[in-house]
């Protein structure tokens, strides 16, 4: 059976002897399953059932987490440098035989990755073939790249818009409002103490409202993140959407307008850009430096043809290592025809997350993400907002098939949050530059960072009695479902285009108390 992908089948087709192109090699098998009989770790999770509550890890930040992700690079690592040797040391791998070419290698290795175990490299066509046959190989796809634009899921004219905002005191977003995140405030909850990874297109960390509100990287990270786009430890947002991202999150208000749901949580600000790789570094960086939430509003395409398989497999990883997770699904619920159900919801907004909801049959694998879809002031499914169900029915995952419709597939999303007509921090404001603070924003892309807010909030409750107390996404997203508000046409407790309604961050606070999930 070939591993390779079809993307890079594709290619092939034309791919001469002396050509080299730019791939991703998983490396068998799930690393999450291996590192669990690696470290031994009771509970770690074996991509079961989930039942009502699950089996997603305890999380926390304490000596298992420590030891899962030990585990996870252990096990990448060996298994990495193994077959890197090999492969290089093959016959035929140094150089091309062709005396024009003669200096080309066969197989250059640009990158290691743990988070889903896996290899960047340039090979050729007949290195290629030989990782096509090695045992140790799971699947092989082409590299993956994007134009910027393709993977935000903002609305289409929030970038232009004129209509910015000038607030003349201090007041709280509609939005924030909507989802009762002031009665958290109110009782202390502000999401202080807890460290939320914003991936996307950097963050303006000298807007007003985020000062005080970044991640202190040291002397390595001194401004608060960092570039994966440029390779550099600056993040500075230079077209906007990350910060919009990171006000929603976390903006205090300080220039009049309180647009952030968890106005005492931490921004770690994560620049990414159009390489696929890039958000699996992103997301290894937040775990290795104590990220609590991960806040994404940047989601691949299905045109784009993203490596689900490398995707899902990092997801996982995100959710042993006890970290929360927002992601967007993309806003093109109005456009089926180039974005077809089961692949209308983007990746890895379409990953099973932390817990099965009892509506959900069949039930196959978990992962992280908690998915998003964005509703207007009325509790309305916004039109653009991704529809349901995703599918996982070939290649390495086949746990939750579609079959044309013949089958349910995976309900999509998973809850959703204000996006229409939010507001958020201009990231071209700085102190005295004369540029307005707010400006509007949308799509599922403002949709997500409310539901980050409010898993820094539910973070922060869990943790205010003991500072190492174990985060468990899986009874996290179960307060946020079980607590969410109908969107108007929603009929059940959980189905595809709504997930289980609108969240209210205030009722899943106190489901979660009646639960003795937290205090």
């Amino acid at each position: 059976m070939t591993k390779i992908g079809v993307e890079l089948e594709r290619r092939l087709e034309g791919l001469r002897d002396y050509d080299l192109v730019d791939v991703d090699v998983f490396l068998r098998r799930e690393p999450v399953a291996e590192a669990t009989a690696t470290a031994q770790l009771d509970g770690f999770g074996d991509g079961g059932d989930g039942g009502d509550g699950g089996d997603g890890g305890d999380g926390g930040g304490g000596e298992r987490k420590a030891a899962v992700i030990a585990g996870l690079k252990d096990y990448a690592a060996r298994m990495q440098s193994e077959f890197v040797g090999s492969m290089m040391a093959a016959p035929g791998m140094a150089a091309f035989t062709d005396d024009m070419v003669a200096d080309r290698p066969a197989v250059t290795v640009t990158g290691r990755r743990w988070i889903n175990n896996s290899v960047a490299a340039r090979v050729g066509k007949n290195a290629l073939m030989a990782m096509n046959e090695r045992d140790d190989v799971d699947h092989i796809e082409i590299a993956h790249y994007a134009d910027l634009e393709e993977l935000m899921d903002a609305d289409a004219d929030w970038a232009t818009s004129d209509d910015v905002l000038m607030a003349n005191r201090a007041e709280t977003a509609w939005s924030v409002e909507h989802i009762n995140a002031p009665v958290l405030w109110d009782l202390g909850i502000t999401g202080e103490g807890v460290t939320c990874a914003v991936i996307d297109t950097g963050v303006n960390y000298e807007h007003p409202d985020l000062w005080g509100r970044m991640w202190d990287g040291g002397r390595d990270f001194p401004l608060h993140g960092y570039d994966f786009d440029s390779h550099d430890a600056d993040p500075m947002d230079q077209h906007g959407h990350g910060t919009a991202c990171a006000g929603i999150v976390a903006g205090t208000g300080r220039q009049g307008l309180r647009t952030g749901v968890a106005p005492g949580a931490t921004v770690m600000a994560l620049r990414v850009g159009g390489v696929e790789r890039n958000y699996w570094d992103a997301l290894e960086f937040a775990i290795d430096h104590g990220a609590d939430v991960i806040s994404m509003s940047m989601s691949w395409k299905y045109p784009s043809s993203p490596d689900y398989p490398g995707w899902r497999r990092a997801c996982e990883t995100v959710l042993q290592a006890g970290v929360l997770h927002a992601n967007s699904i993309g806003n093109q619920g109005d456009r089926p025809e180039r974005f077809p159900v089961p692949y209308n919801i983007a990746t890895p907004g379409n990953c099973p997350p932390p817990r099965l909801h009892p509506a959900q049959d069949p039930r196959g694998g978990l992962a992280s993400p908690i998915s998003c879809g964005a509703t207007d002031s009325a509790d309305r499914l916004a039109d653009y907002s991704g529809r349901g169900p995703a599918a996982w029915e070939t290649g390495p995952y086949q746990d939750y098939p579609y079959d044309n419709g013949k089958q349910p597939g995976l309900l999509k999303p998973d809850v959703c949050a204000p996006g229409p007509g939010t507001q958020s921090c201009n990231w071209d404001h700085k102190m005295g530059n004369g540029k307005p603070p707010y400006w509007p924003f949308g799509g599922t892309s403002a949709a997500t960072p409310h539901v980050g807010g409010a898993l820094c909030l539910l973070a922060h409750a869990i943790r205010r009695t003991d500072s190492r107390a174990a985060i468990r996404p899986e009874t996290v997203q179960e307060a946020l479902e079980e607590s969410a508000v109908r969107v108007q046409g929603q009929t059940s407790d959980k189905e595809n285009h709504y997930g289980t309604g609108r969240i209210d961050v205030y009722g899943a606070y106190r489901y979660g108390r009646q639960q003795d999930y937290w205090s």
